[in-house]
């Protein structure tokens, strides 16, 4: 088999990154800083955001995926063989399982050899070092830096850093602070894609619900910009008032034309669902009032709720998970999560 760089930008469509000063950079919106942040010759350099990804590329990644996930022997050890004279690095100094892990296996089976940073104190940061020069010390040393950490500004400085100095290093954002996670975005529309014709859908006909905290949910941020790009998708946002998704997104939304609602009512939204994104609460990302937790009790996918939902739907969760989505529903053969989890790792 043969396997080939996609690419969808010309080298007459990339912007110069060493042009660019760091506060030019820094306010421009994320399609924009997309455009510098590609090889020249078209290629993600550095995933940020998903906002950089299109139809095209999302078609060729997910038929990619599912061909390497159902390689027999002689392929997988084809693909091994990719990145063998290849590096990584993965920064993750926020905690993860599922994010580390696929991209660790991923790395593996591609070949490439991987070296992690897992605790910030056990790098030179502990000896003085700023953050941005122990990332680009990673990008000096290595080919691709896969980071996770709570502050979203931190990546793009070091995209920018890297674009900016023509270093070749790419980046993949694997979770930051409470704006992007582009791969867990993937993961979960690579499920859905696999499951629903979602390109031929009828319009406004195919609904997806997420539900719970949506304010400070990266996941579901992510998830909802990349389901923007099948515009006969209608979005429904699920959760108390004070939770609820911001207007950055839903202004998106409404600038690209699709249809999509803010509702607190997740009993009356349930039977016309054909796929419900649940949340855990994003404890991490500021204080939470005594009220809202209690409240939350309102947003869980109980099994008597998930009767209510059409026989074909599908159930995700981006885990962890807490009472939100019960063990129970594990069994139900619409949930979903733990596939997802499977697929993360092709997808990565």
């Amino acid at each position: 088999p043969t396997m080939t760089t996609y690419a969808t930008q010309s080298m007459t469509t990339r912007p110069d990154p060493r042009t660019l000063t760091w506060p030019e950079f820094d306010a421009m919106s994320p399609s924009e800083k997309g455009r510098h942040l590609v090889t020249p010759d078209g290629s993600i350099q550095a995933l940020l955001y998903s906002q950089q990804l299109d139809r095209e590329r999302l078609d060729h990644l997910f038929a990619l995926a599912e061909l390497v996930r159902n390689a027999d022997d002689g392929l997988a050890r084809y693909v091994k063989t990719l990145l063998a004279t290849k590096s990584g690095a993965l920064y993750f100094t926020q905690p993860s399982t599922r994010t580390f892990t696929s991209f660790s296996l991923a790395a593996r089976a591609t070949g490439m050899m991987c070296e992690e940073i897992r605790d910030a104190e056990m790098s030179s940061l502990y000896k003085g070092e700023s953050e941005i020069d122990t990332l680009l010390t990673l990008a000096e040393l290595s080919d691709a830096v896969i980071m996770r950490q709570g502050d979203h500004s931190l990546i793009d400085r070091f995209a920018f850093e890297v674009m900016h100095r023509g270093y070749a290093t790419r980046i993949v954002n694997g979770g930051s602070g409470s704006e992007q996670h582009p791969t867990q975005a993937l993961l979960e529309l690579y499920t859905l894609v696999s499951h629903f014709d979602l390109a031929n859908v009828a319009g406004g006909s195919f609904s997806v619900a997420i539900v719970g905290d949506l304010k400070r949910s990266r996941t579901a941020r992510s998830l909802s910009y990349l389901l923007a790009l099948y515009p006969r998708i209608r979005q429904v946002f699920v959760a108390p008032d004070e939770l609820q998704m911001g207007e950055d997104l839903t202004d998106y939304l409404d600038e690209v034309g699709i249809g999509w609602e803010r509702t607190d009512d997740m009993d009356g939204q349930l039977p016309q669902l054909d796929a419900i994104y649940m949340m855990r609460m994003q404890d991490e990302y500021g204080t939470t009032s005594e009220e809202t937790r209690r409240r939350y009790d309102d947003f869980r996918l109980t099994t008597d709720r998930a009767a209510k939902l059409k026989p074909d739907a599908c159930i995700l969760h981006p885990l962890p998970r807490r009472s939100e989505l019960p063990i129970e529903l594990d069994a139900d053969p619409r949930a979903m999560y733990w596939e997802a989890v499977n697929r993360g790792k092709y997808v990565r």
